[in-house]
């Protein structure tokens, strides 16, 4: 899974490129150990606002079973990017859970009777 940056109102950075491939990595660790078949595609997008110091962050996260979306806004971009990444592996890690219980759901009469 690779990881696509795109910078807006703002020049492209090796810094803040190399710190959002640094925070994405544990979230692509998270990911690798899922049930997925298909690619996972992931695309952040920095935005700079040219009026005054406010930055915002947006991550998406697209495949055949996950189509989740994180972001967040502040003053300094590194922070924003850190939070984003931290709300996005929460995401991540309660669809985990969800699929893993509704895998493991136990047979209801229910159950049995929509089979």
């Amino acid at each position: 899974m690779n990881l696509k940056i795109t910078f807006h109102n703002m020049p492209h950075s090796e810094p803040l490129e190399a710190h959002a491939h640094q925070k994405f990595t544990k979230l692509a660790e998270l990911l690798a150990h899922t049930n997925e078949r298909s690619p996972v595609h992931a695309e952040l997008w920095l935005k700079a606002n040219k009026q005054h110091e406010h930055h915002a962050t947006e991550l998406h996260i697209k495949s055949s079973s996950l189509d989740l979306n994180a972001h967040d806004e502040g003053p300094d971009m590194y922070i924003a990017i850190d939070n984003t990444m931290d709300k996005m592996l929460r995401q991540v890690k309660k669809e985990k859970e969800r699929l893993r219980d509704k895998a493991h759901k136990p047979d209801t009469e229910k159950r049995k009777f929509e089979r």
